[in-house]
């Protein structure tokens, strides 16, 4: 395996394979800054470390904010995001310019971020008992209308498997995210694209052609 450019990785497992060598790039699609509460993480920490990692951008998905932070450098992408805060547990929308209203059905959340132009992910959709954060049954509810399910959670009450297992059966985009609050927590998990920009990696999601990997 050999890193070809900014956050991409080329894969070669020998001549035969065009697949094999078409490059990968990664992206932490659930990081919270200092503009949330609970995190500890400052963007430029972020953004430092997630370059140092090799990888091609990240989502800020600060609570219920839309943290407008212009790159560094070109070849490292930031995706807009930001994770709302729901009566059914949490919803991430990314590449969104504006807020949703408040007071939104859940499924209306989705179509606003739709409309414009947006991707909704559902993140640790599913817990071993009943957290506030997570949708765990009302996944099902919107199912066919949301783009893609986090099946890379750290959270140990998450059940990734069965989340992994839904987007399978449903082709949904499997999402990866660290949903990271410190330093040491970025980049453990990754959505994988074979697109480097933004319009790229949100028409892979709606497509469901995206990979998702937990990085130890």
């Amino acid at each position: 395996m050999s890193v070809q450019g900014a956050g991409s990785v080329l894969l070669d497992n020998g001549p035969a394979s065009a697949e094999s060598k078409t490059p990968r790039f990664f992206f932490d699609l659930h990081v919270h800054s200092t503009y949330s509460s609970d995190s500890s993480l400052s963007p430029k920490v972020a953004i430092t470390k997630a370059r140092h990692l090799g990888l091609r951008g990240i989502a800020f998905t600060d609570h219920d904010r839309l943290t407008r932070i212009t790159s560094p450098v070109p070849e490292f992408v930031l995706v807009p995001g930001v994770e709302l805060s729901t009566d059914w547990g949490d919803l991430i929308a990314l590449g969104i310019s504006e807020l949703p209203r408040e007071g939104l059905s859940v499924p209306e959340l989705i179509e606003k971020i739709h409309h414009q132009g947006g991707v909704a992910v559902v993140p640790h959709p599913f817990t071993n008992t009943p957290l506030p954060y997570a949708m765990n049954d009302r996944v099902y509810d919107i199912i066919d209308i949301v783009d893609g399910l986090e099946v890379t959670s750290p959270k140990s009450a998450v059940d990734n498997k069965k989340a992994r297992k839904l987007v399978e059966d449903r082709a949904k985009a499997p999402v990866g995210g660290s949903d990271a609050h410190s330093p040491e927590m970025l980049g453990t998990g990754l959505t994988v694209c074979k697109d480097g920009s933004v319009d790229g990696l949100l028409r892979a999601i709606r497509g469901g052609i995206t990979g998702a990997i937990i990085r130890k």
